[in-house]
C-alpha cells in the first residue's frame, strides 16, 4: 500500500478462524453517552444509565479487547453525584474481572496520559482489569473550572478510563498516538478532545496541527483518530456555527470515529468516505436521545471494529435499551378540505389522531415482550413528536394538549412542535428556524441560546450606543454560554473582561515604548484603541474556566517528558515548544 494510502476495508472471517484471535484487534465504539440526561424526570430518568450498562454487556459478549469513547460521556460539566457514583457501578461491573487482557501499550505513556500516574489502568498491578477502556471529553464534560479538570479526570484517578487526548495548547496542538499492539496488529490510537470548532478549524488553517507518527515501520501502524467536533455547518447569520471539515483532518488516518454528531450513520455495518481525505469516518451517534429532532429517531448503534494488520471490518451492534422515538411531520394545509382548524376543539381532536396513529406505529414496530420493568416503561411510554405546519392558521396550547397523553408518552409537553413557512423578508432567520425545526440532522440544537445570542448580537450591533468596543461579541459569548452556564464558573465574565483588559495594557505599552502621546483628548485615545484593536491579528483567548497552557498535565498538545520519544524537526511553529531529544515517533506537520 502506498504511504497515507486507504486501507482495504474488510477481510475473510475464514481468514480469522484459520489463524485464530490472536492477531485480531477488537474495539468497542461508541460516542455520547450523556450519562445523567433528564436523571430527574420519573420516567426517562434511568435511559442513559441503563443504555451504558448495555454497552458494555455487548463489549464482553463481542470478546472486544477494548472500547473507545468518542466524548460526551456525561450530560452536564458539573455530574451529579448519583450520575457519577452510577457510571463508576457500570464501570467496576463490567471492567474489572478475570479476561486476559492481550493488547499491549508499546508508546511512552507520560506522552499519552495527563494525569499524576500516567500510565494505563490494567498494568497497574492493585487492579484487575479485563475490558480497557480509552475516552477523549467532548463539549459537555471537557475540562474546567479550577484547576482544569474534568469529569474524565475522576474516572481516571478512580482507574476506571484511561483519559486521553487533551490539548492544553491551542496555539500548538500535538496528537502522539497511544501505540498499542496485539499480535501482528499494529495501532496508533489518536485522540483530541473537544476544542470549540472555530479556534480548531483557525489552528488546523493556519497548519497549527501536528501528528506523531511511529518512527519504525511508520506504514504498518493502523490509524484510528476519535474527535469531537462539529461535523457540519449549522445556524445561520450570527448564529452560525464553525465546524471541521473532512479535509482539514490528518490524511494519514485510515478511520476517524467522530463524535458530538447524534445522528448514527453506522446502521448499515459501513462508515462513510470522507469528502477531500482517505480516511472512512465511523459516525456512531448518541446513545439517548437529549433532543426530539430528525437524528436522534434514527436506530441507534454501537460498532465492533476489527483490525488486522493493515486490514478492518466493522459491525453494526444495535442497541436494545434505547426508549423508542417516532417523529411526524403534519401540514394542516394538505387537510384543510376536510377540517374547520380555525375551531380550536377540532384542530386538537385531528393532532389528537395523529398522535394515537404515531403510538400505534411504534408498538407494531416494537413487538418484543418486555421481560424487565425499564423494558416496560420503554413500552408503556415512548417518545412522540408531531411537527406541525400551521401556516394560514392559529395555534393550541401545547402543554394543554399533552395532558391528553400523560399515560400514554414519555413526553406530554412537548409532543407538538408547531412551524410554519419562512417569509422572503426574513431568510436568515428561517434558516435557523428551520433547523430548530428539525431538518437539523445531528448534534445537539442550541435553540435558547442560538436565540439569545442573536438578540445580544441585535442589541450589540455596530454603530449602536451600546455597541461593545474592547470586548468583542464571540468573546463575550464564550464567557456567558461555555464559562457561566454551561460549566458554571461564577468568575467566567469577569475573567474574561480582566484577561482583555490585560491584553489592552500589553497593546498599550507596546505603543508607549513607540512614542504613543498621551493627550488629554478622551475621544482620541479611545478610538486610537479600537483602531489598535483592530489591526490585531484575532486572539484565541482560553475559554472561560479552561486550564491554561500551563497548567500540569500532558494530553494531546504535551510533548513527551521521557527520553523514550522524541520528534523529528517541525517547521510549523519556530515558538513552539522544544521537542525532547530521542523517540519512537515522529512529528509531522499537517
Amino acid at each position: 500500500l502506498p504511504a497515507n494510502g486507504p486501507r482495504i476495508p474488510g477481510f475473510l472471517a475464514s481468514t480469522m478462524a484459520e489463524d485464530g484471535d490472536g492477531d485480531v484487534l477488537r474495539i468497542l465504539i461508541a460516542s455520547d453517552m450523556h450519562l445523567g440526561y433528564a436523571e430527574k424526570d420519573p420516567i426517562r430518568g434511568e435511559d442513559s444509565f441503563n443504555t451504558f450498562e448495555e454497552i458494555f454487556i455487548k463489549a464482553n459478549e463481542q470478546q472486544a479487547d477494548m472500547v473507545l469513547l468518542a466524548g460526551d460521556l456525561f450530560h452536564d460539566n458539573k455530574p451529579s453525584r448519583r450520575a457519577l457514583q452510577r457510571c463508576m457501578e457500570v464501570l467496576r461491573d463490567h471492567c474489572l474481572g478475570q479476561r486476559e487482557v492481550h493488547i499491549e501499550v508499546v508508546s511512552d505513556q507520560t506522552a499519552n496520559f495527563h494525569d499524576k500516574y500516567k500510565s494505563v489502568n490494567y498494568e497497574d498491578s492493585n487492579y484487575n482489569v479485563q475490558l480497557p477502556v480509552f475516552s477523549i471529553h467532548g463539549n459537555h464534560d471537557d475540562p474546567a473550572g479550577d484547576g482544569g479538570l474534568a469529569a474524565l479526570d475522576l474516572m481516571s484517578t478512580a482507574n476506571l478510563v484511561n483519559y486521553f487526548g487533551r490539548a492544553n495548547d491551542i496555539a500548538s496542538v500535538r496528537l502522539y498516538p497511544i501505540l498499542i499492539q496485539k499480535g501482528i496488529t499494529k495501532l496508533a490510537l489518536y485522540g483530541l478532545g473537544h476544542i470549540r470548532d472555530e479556534r480548531l478549524h483557525r489552528a488546523l488553517e493556519r497548519k497549527e496541527v501536528s501528528v506523531a507518527r511511529p518512527s519504525k515501520d511508520t506504514d504498518q501502524w493502523f490509524n484510528l483518530l476519535a474527535l469531537h467536533q462539529n461535523r457540519h455547518e449549522r445556524g445561520a447569520g450570527d448564529g452560525k456555527k464553525g465546524y471541521i471539515k473532512e479535509s482539514q483532518l490528518p490524511s494519514c488516518m485510515d478511520i476517524v470515529v467522530w463524535g458530538h454528531e447524534h445522528k448514527c450513520e453506522i446502521g448499515s455495518g459501513a462508515g462513510t468516505e470522507a469528502v477531500g481525505n482517505n480516511f472512512v469516518v465511523l459516525q456512531p451517534g448518541s446513545t439517548v436521545a437529549t433532543s426530539l429532532v430528525e437524528g436522534e429517531a434514527e436506530d441507534k448503534h454501537v460498532g465492533l471494529l476489527e483490525v488486522r494488520g493493515d486490514q478492518w471490518k466493522f459491525t453494526a451492534l444495535p442497541l436494545e435499551t434505547v426508549r423508542p422515538f417516532i417523529l411526524k411531520d403534519v401540514v394542516l394545509q394538505d387537510y384543510e378540505q376536510e377540517y374547520d382548524f380555525n375551531d380550536e376543539p377540532t384542530l386538537m381532536a385531528f393532532l389528537e389522531e395523529k398522535v394515537e396513529a404515531a403510538i400505534l406505529e411504534l408498538r407494531e414496530r416494537h413487538t418484543t415482550t418486555a421481560l424487565t420493568k425499564a423494558a416496560e416503561n420503554r413500552a408503556k411510554f415512548p417518545l412522540v413528536r408531531l411537527r406541525v405546519d400551521y401556516s394560514g392558521y392559529s395555534t393550541c396550547n401545547p402543554q394543554r394538549f399533552g395532558q391528553r397523553f400523560v399515560d400514554k408518552v414519555a413526553n406530554p409537553s412537548d409532543i407538538l412542535l408547531f412551524t410554519r413557512k419562512a417569509r422572503k423578508k426574513a431568510e436568515a432567520a428561517a434558516a435557523a428556524e428551520a433547523r430548530d425545526e428539525g431538518t437539523y440532522d445531528g448534534g445537539e440544537p442550541d435553540d435558547a441560546r442560538t436565540q439569545i445570542q442573536s438578540f445580544v448580537g441585535e442589541f450589540l450591533q455596530k454603530g449602536s450606543k451600546e455597541q461593545l468596543r474592547l470586548l468583542a461579541e464571540h468573546e463575550l459569548n464564550t464567557a456567558v454560554f461555555e464559562g457561566y452556564v454551561e460549566k458554571e464558573n461564577k468568575s467566567a465574565i469577569s475573567a474574561a473582561v480582566d484577561e482583555k483588559l490585560r491584553q489592552v495594557r500589553e497593546l498599550l505599552n507596546g505603543e508607549r515604548a513607540k512614542g504613543f502621546d498621551e493627550g488629554p483628548d478622551r475621544k482620541a485615545k479611545e478610538t486610537f484603541i479600537e483602531d489598535m484593536l483592530a489591526k490585531q491579528p484575532h486572539r484565541t483567548a482560553p475559554a472561560a474556566g479552561a486550564a491554561s497552557s500551563s497548567a500540569a498535565g500532558g494530553g494531546a498538545s504535551a510533548p513527551p517528558a521521557s527520553s523514550a520519544l522524541s520528534d523529528a524537526p517541525d517547521d510549523s511553529d519556530d515558538d513552539a515548544p522544544a521537542p525532547p531529544p530521542a523517540s519512537s515517533v515522529f512529528l509531522v506537520t499537517m
